[in-house]
């Protein structure tokens, strides 16, 4: 199968939505990361995610839903009420956006895409193209990441491409995504919800929204058993070479390892050295997150060492993302790192 890149317009999204009809798959950006979509009550379709990912069957998929309205995905049976007023708050202050709800499975929704779960996790994107994807199609499209499972996410179509290459028909190119990281995930199943995934909308905004506090799960699960919920696994997001966490701020550059500091390159001006962000600001780390991970591990570095996430607003999402990406910690002992693999910690 030849994969065609298409840039985002009224004719690719036609053509998407064809491709989509007859039950096969198509990637697409959102604001957090490129999707790889199917529609989502059609169990062939979903298998095709799965088989195109090579996803275990074990860990759900996210229902995208064409409108924010949470009210019509109940009258469409794609969830089960009843529905906390929690959710509804959250709807009204956080979607179209990068904010996942797990709900009651709806009964039209296949049990394939929930994992033989009765939940559901449900979001309504914000990317413009996904907008007028979904809207287009009028249905609503299981969608995880667009890359191959454990990989690092792909935040823009050429990392889709290198991901996915002959496995999939269609990349709807819409440019890099805005955010860079995952939609953050809240279970409504208990009272008080959980976040079960930190992301782009802190557990604060959350917290406030609701006017409750809203904890963040420290529950995963691990490869090929059930996951309560997408996102849980303990190991994902991952760079093909070792990546090692620094305890402290990275001040020695050994030529051997490459680095990722998460301010300015102050200090080293080394081949071997990559910042996040030379603004400092948190938002240009996790738009460069992936980007940056997926460049350096082209390298082929016998490991790459990072900075500590400092704290911030989305320091619970980096550092999630990063410890599920990891393979252990690095320490400096004044004389050379000391790699130590996480199962040692």
């Amino acid at each position: 199968m030849k994969t065609r890149v298409l840039p985002v317009s009224r004719e690719s999204i036609k053509e998407a939505c064809e491709i989509l009809r007859r039950g096969d798959v198509v990637a697409f950006p959102t604001e957090t990361v490129y999707g790889l979509g199917g529609l989502g009550l059609e169990t062939a379709a979903i298998q095709k995610i799965f088989e195109a990912k090579g996803r275990p069957t074990t860990d759900p998929l996210i229902l995208h839903l064409p409108s924010p309205d949470l009210q019509e995905a109940i009258s469409a049976g794609w969830v089960t009420e009843p529905v906390p007023t929690f959710a509804f708050a959250l709807t009204k202050h956080f979607w179209p956006g990068p904010l996942t709800l797990v709900l009651k499975r709806g009964r039209l929704v296949p049990y394939p895409l929930t994992a033989g779960l009765e939940t559901v996790a449900v979001r309504c994107p914000a990317h413009p193209a996904a907008r007028q994807l979904l809207s287009s199609l009028g249905a609503p499209l299981a969608a995880p990441s667009a890359n191959r499972f454990g990989h690092i996410s792909p935040t823009d179509a050429p990392a889709v491409l290198q991901e996915l290459n002959g496995k999939i028909p269609l990349i709807l190119d819409g440019g890099p995504c805005p955010a860079g990281i995952e939609s953050t995930v809240v279970s409504l199943i208990d009272d008080p919800p959980v976040i079960l995934r930190p992301g782009v909308i802190s557990a604060e905004s959350i917290s406030e929204s609701l006017g409750i506090k809203c904890e963040i799960s420290t529950s995963l699960s691990q490869k090929n058993t059930p996951s309560t919920s997408p996102g849980m696994l303990a190991s994902h997001y991952a760079p093909q070479s070792p990546l090692y966490l620094c305890r402290e701020p990275i001040r020695h550059f050994d030529p051997k390892y490459q680095f990722i500091l998460f301010g300015p390159r102050e200090g080293s001006s080394a081949s071997n050295v990559h910042s996040l962000s030379p603004d400092h600001r948190p938002e240009t780390v996790a738009r460069n997150l992936y980007r940056t991970l997926r460049k350096v591990d082209s390298l082929r570095p016998t490991s790459i060492l990072m900075d500590p996430v400092p704290d911030s607003h989305l320091a619970h999402a980096l550092r999630d993302r990063l410890f599920r990406a990891s393979s252990g910690n690095a320490t400096w002992d004044g004389t050379r790192w000391i790699l130590t693999p996480r199962s040692q910690n």
